[in-house]
């Protein structure tokens, strides 16, 4: 980096006023500044920075991060990886993206995990409601890997999401009215059976006078005769 840029990001050059003539130029300087500084982040750990637009502040941080002793900074990062634990009803997508973090930046530092020491850290800070999932995967004599168990572990969780979502469905079915399932076969609306329905007793009712009519009229022919 070009020693008038590297001024501006360790704070020794600052911004001139708006209204002055140099600070356009300056406002240019900055943000290439920024740029070069951002590009040499390793995309693991771009997280650190957050939404950068002032390079002083991003160095900064850097220096906050990195400066101490690399053994302090391993400590840091180990503990906050002992203390990770997913809590019930949590996000298993977002849980694993944070142990992510903390193994990338632990493998920055140095000291990174095997692949087995990864899932082992996965699986150790699940709460007990995956207690059966962890338990079969235990039992193979290989371990898995981070990707194997990331997708079991997403899979688990959309199976107790439907599984606290079907007991509310069916509560809701079961305070519907009975009438609400019934369907009539004759007329082929909801809310009452063949044998109830209105129509079909109408059709009885003009073919039981039909049937009347006809044998008073019978009768009365009998009678003259």
């Amino acid at each position: 980096m070009k020693e008038s840029l590297w001024n501006i990001v360790e704070g020794m050059e600052t911004a001139p006023r708006e209204e002055t003539a140099g600070y356009a130029k300056f406002v240019e300087r900055c943000d290439r500044a920024l740029a070069i500084v951002v590009l040499a982040i390793d995309p693991a750990l771009l997280y650190l920075i957050g939404e950068p637009t002032d390079p002083k502040e991003v160095w900064t941080k850097l220096e906050n991060q990195f400066q101490k002793k690399p053994w302090a900074n391993k400590l840091s990062m180990r503990r906050k990886l002992h203390s990770l634990r997913l809590k019930e009803g949590d996000s298993v997508q977002d849980h694993i993206k944070q142990l992510t973090e903390i193994f990338n930046a632990l493998s920055v530092m140095e000291a990174p995990l095997s692949e087995e020491d990864r899932v082992i850290y996965l699986l150790a800070s699940l709460p007990e409601s995956f207690g059966v999932l962890v338990t079969a995967l235990e039992a193979s004599s290989i371990v898995p890997t981070m990707d194997v168990v990331t997708e079991r572990l997403l899979h688990e969780e959309q199976k107790k999401r439907e599984k606290e979502e079907s007991p509310q469905d069916e509560k809701a079915m079961m305070s519907q009215p009975r009438k609400f399932y019934e369907h009539c076969y004759h007329c082929g609306k909801q809310g009452h059976l063949k044998r109830d329905c209105p129509g079909l007793r109408g059709e009885w009712g003009k073919g039981k006078r039909k049937y009347e009519a006809h044998k008073a009229a019978n009768d009365d022919d009998d009678c003259d005769a």
